[in-house]
């Protein structure tokens, strides 16, 4: 059944470290039948609704009797005439990615929640931000979902702002992501969650699952309150919404770069009012070791060659029990950190120039000579290694590496 979203306010998402503006489209004023009204462009007719965009990039379907009869009449004519904007048109509300590393990016405000649906006896919720629906089981008030739907949304920013360019979007036939919430961790195992995990992106259904008592949101009875959320679930948490932004990267991407980029996000210092600090990385790094097992200042890493090609069944299998989950996404983490601030001139042009040229790849080969062009640059993997050395050293981390096979037999010879 489709849904189809009432009418309600919208606030604009913003980042403070937004210099250039794009020009929005005409807007039209939208009146429901109960006399609210909405700012929004016209995108196409759907059945028997109608396609608006919000000023803050946000799509939805209203349905036309919702609406009054000058605007279905207007909505109609937009239709008949071949006007609107395409589906995949760029949205107005999301910034283009930063050209330099920013030291910060933060929302401006909480980002604005509208009610789509309430269903008690169905136990159907779903609530929306500028970019998520939340979809839950449980009633939550618009304050519960604002505090909660700042991470959502800072982690939507901070990936579109990284000079990375990674353009997050939807996954294929979504207009917004989504989060499916469960009141009871039980519910959420039920579901398809990982035992002790806070969170995880599920990419076949095309949807990031999350247990209530991950959010920082607790039962109280039958009603639904705010609780101090621990922080390593937010960076869980963090995780998997990066997770979710690259969702049309992952048949592209190496597994060792769909993880490490992931924990890059959340290592980054991120506070509840939905900032992400990136001065001090070289501090933030050395937390993070300390986090994977480090010693001190100093990690072991996966032999690089190891890392770099590993496929994702030999790193799921070392996430079990007696596996070795620290060791690799820490060096994931380590070696996604070493080309964005340490490698060459430090400025993160190979990894780009590397995305960039993944971007288009059609072929696991095309995607390995594009790593040995922009990654390796005439580097065998062992004076790889010994750049990795010396580059985090600078950074303070002293680095050693294990032998080949830490996760089974390697694939190549050196």
């Amino acid at each position: 059944m489709k849904l189809f979203c009432p009418l309600g306010i919208a606030m604009v998402l913003t980042c403070g470290l937004l210099q250039g503006q794009t020009t929005a489209p005409v807007m039209h004023t939208w009146t429901s039948t109960d006399g609210r009204k909405i700012e929004a462009t016209f995108v196409a007719m759907d059945g028997e609704g109608v396609k608006i965009r919000m000023a803050n990039g946000s799509t939805f379907t209203v349905a036309l009797s919702r609406l009054t009869a000058a605007d279905q009449t207007f909505a109609k004519s937009q239709g008949a005439s071949g006007a609107g904007t395409p589906a995949k048109a760029s949205e107005p509300g999301t910034p283009n990615a930063s050209k330099t590393w920013p030291r910060t990016v933060s929302l401006e405000e909480k980002p604005a929640v509208t009610v789509v649906k309430e269903d008690a006896e169905t136990h159907q919720f779903i609530y929306r931000s500028p970019h998520y629906e939340f979809q839950c089981d449980s009633k939550l008030g618009a304050n519960v979902v604002r505090e909660f739907g700042r991470m959502f949304e800072a982690t939507w920013l901070i990936n579109c702002m990284l000079p990375l360019d990674f353009k997050p979007r939807p996954e294929k036939l979504r207009e917004i992501f989504l989060a499916r919430l469960f009141t009871t961790k039980a519910d959420y195992m039920e579901a398809g969650g990982i035992e002790g995990s806070a969170g995880v992106y599920m990419t076949a259904k095309k949807a990031l699952m999350v247990p209530l008592s991950s959010l920082g949101v607790q039962m109280v009875g039958s009603r639904v309150s705010l609780a101090e959320s621990d922080a390593r679930d937010n960076a869980t948490l963090i995780h998997e919404i990066t997770h979710q932004m690259m969702n049309h990267w992952m048949g592209r991407l190496p597994t060792w770069y769909v993880e490490g980029s992931a924990e890059y996000v959340c290592m980054l210092d991120y506070n509840s009012n939905g900032r992400f600090s990136l001065i001090g990385l070289n501090r933030q790094l050395q937390n993070f070791t300390v986090g994977r097992g480090g010693g001190g200042k100093g990690f072991t890493m996966i032999d690089l060659e190891e890392l770099m090609t590993i496929e994702f069944d030999r790193w799921a299998a070392a996430l079990g029990p007696g596996g070795f989950a620290n060791e690799n996404y820490g060096s994931a983490c380590l070696l996604t950190y070493f080309y964005y601030h340490v490698d060459d001139k430090g400025d993160a042009a190979h990894i780009i120039a590397w995305l960039r040229e993944i971007e288009n790849a059609k072929s696991d080969e095309a995607v390995t000579a594009a790593t040995k062009k922009h990654l390796l640059r005439d580097r065998s993997y062992t004076q790889l290694s010994e750049d990795v050395k010396k580059g985090l050293r600078k950074e303070g981390i002293d680095i050693s590496f294990f032998p080949p096979g830490k996760n089974g037999t390697a694939t190549s010879d050196k």
